[in-house]
């Protein structure tokens, strides 16, 4: 038996834009947009291409003129096994429903008291009888954008949406039926959103980006009961506040002290020599700073030098009396140009420390286990160079931190970006995080959480561990309120020419 997979889905962005004709009518006609292609129109309205061409003989090619008046035959009759995926049209984002009517819930009945809370009562509904998941995702979709910045916005909003519906489908392969909402703050007012029955049927919510938006979701968040999701936002005063929130982005104020924790026990006895770069303008970073009082807390060695030349960097192991000791490189200035010129000088202590130890062991007086240790810790804006310093990487073992992290080595993430642009016909967007991979890693984690977890999602996830093909999941209550995330990863690139993603919580 061929079993079919549809989306189900809630479409709740006032668009503005001409409506998708009914999708349960047995003949159906649709005006061809800018930039809209038979493959993105079969999608669309979940038949096949070939069908669109058999209904329409005048067509000839895959390519079809702006304003062409297309007949759309029954969905039913020309299934195909994959899902429907929101169409970005001339920078607009258009989502459609499928043809599976019963897959929005009807809203509760409203009462007669004035707040979100009492209007639509939580307790006399259970989502998890019935199996079905449902998220929502309010984003600034821009529709209507028009400046640069709002043209920004519209496309990280659309490209993280995207990432959504791919986690949205792979969970659905795994028998699980989900239904997603997504709202635009761009065309509607977050109060008007916030106010929709139709909202209330959600098990959690993705809040937008803008910090004040994303209060005024926790807000609702508080008086609904609902967990309220937020991927972009850094305040620990959010977790501080609202019970029902889950703060994906790790603050540097819960980073930090475990990224020390983590340096500290994986670099037990060695010697850290914090280098700073004092040509130009490179700046200094506050983390050294940190490591610092932590490693004179524990008594543990470590050795400070700031040069004007890299020559002073090529003997340093002899200007700071190290010998061969296991050393760990700390740039206290980690900026591109520094970088530059600290690399070269450092690869050339180890060729020599190297080159020491390849004559004491000619002379029966090495260590056995190998040459003396080296490593360096790396910072997340490196991740940018990687093409460029990628050789010294490898060569001087670098552990690069970073909350985020695609390892481009990685089968599932090739897999990833081949279904992106098979479905948008596109590449993510060469940004830091990439948003589509962002959706679909808070997506795919929270969509697998209720699943396992149902209702008590909040009291069942903390502590758990997870790895996104970007983000690391370990949610904690620091305050005993809401959740904040606390894993990142330390992406190690090895003398092997391999790297080694490894997640910390």
């Amino acid at each position: 038996m061929k079993i079919v997979r549809k989306f189900c889905f809630a479409v709740m962005l006032s668009l503005g834009l001409c409506s998708l004709q009914s999708l349960t009518a047995e003949v159906r006609h649709h005006t061809v947009q800018p930039g809209q292609t038979l493959y993105s129109i079969s999608r669309a309205y979940g038949v096949t291409v070939e069908a669109i061409k058999a209904a329409n003989p005048q067509i000839e090619g895959n390519s079809i003129p702006t304003g062409v008046k297309l007949v759309i035959p029954d969905s039913t009759t020309e299934p195909i096994n994959m899902p429907l995926v929101p169409e970005v049209v001339g920078g607009q984002a258009v989502n459609v429903n499928s043809n599976d009517s019963t897959a929005v819930s009807a809203p509760r009945q409203m009462q007669d008291n004035g707040n979100v809370r009492s209007l639509w009562d939580l307790s006399d509904v259970d989502h998890w009888t019935d199996g079905t998941l449902n998220m929502a995702v309010i984003m600034p979709f821009n529709l209507g954008a028009g400046t640069t910045e709002e043209n920004k916005t519209q496309m990280r909003s659309v490209e993280f949406y995207e990432g959504v519906l791919m986690a949205v489908d792979e969970i659905q392969s795994m028998g699980r039926r989900v239904t997603i909402q997504a709202y635009d703050t761009g065309t509607e007012s977050l109060y008007s959103i916030l106010a929709n029955p139709q909202l209330m049927m959600a098990d959690v919510v993705i809040a937008p980006m803008d910090e004040n938006e994303v209060r005024q979701v926790a807000d609702w968040g508080e008086r609904s009961g609902t967990p309220v999701i937020s991927p972009f936002s850094v305040s620990t005063g959010l977790v501080d506040t609202y019970e029902h929130v889950f703060q994906v982005n790790v603050s540097k104020s819960m980073l930090y002290p475990q990224l020390t924790d983590e340096l500290l026990e994986r670099f037990e006895g060695y010697t850290f020599v914090f280098i700073a770069d004092s040509v130009g303008n490179s700046k200094v970073d506050p983390y050294p700073a940190q490591l610092k009082e932590a490693l004179v807390e524990h008594g543990m060695p470590f050795r400070e030098l700031s040069y004007l030349h890299p020559s002073r960097l090529m003997a340093c192991d002899s200007i700071l009396g190290l010998k061969e000791e296991p050393l760990v490189f700390v740039p206290v200035t980690p900026q591109a140009e520094a970088m530059r010129r600290m690399f070269s000088g450092l690869q050339h202590v180890k060729i020599l420390r190297d080159a020491r130890y390849q004559e004491a062991l000619k002379l029966g007086k090495a260590d056995m286990a190998g040459p003396p240790k080296l490593a360096m810790l790396g910072y997340p804006e490196w991740v940018l160079n990687t093409s460029d310093f990628i050789g010294y990487y490898y060569d001087l073992n670098v552990y690069m931190f970073s909350k985020v992290y695609a390892n481009p080595f990685d089968p599932e993430l090739k897999n990833f970006y081949a279904t992106f642009k098979k479905w948008y016909g596109k590449e993510p967007m060469s940004l830091v995080p990439k948003y589509g991979l962002l959706g679909y890693d808070v997506a795919k984690f929270f969509l697998q959480a209720l699943s396992r977890h149902g209702e008590h999602i909040k009291t069942r996830l903390e502590g758990q561990l997870s790895d996104g093909l970007q983000t690391a999941f370990c949610f904690d209550r620091p305050s005993g309120k809401g959740f904040s995330n606390q894993g990142f990863y330390l992406v190690h690139f090895t003398p092997e020419s391999t790297v080694e993603k490894i997640v910390v919580q």
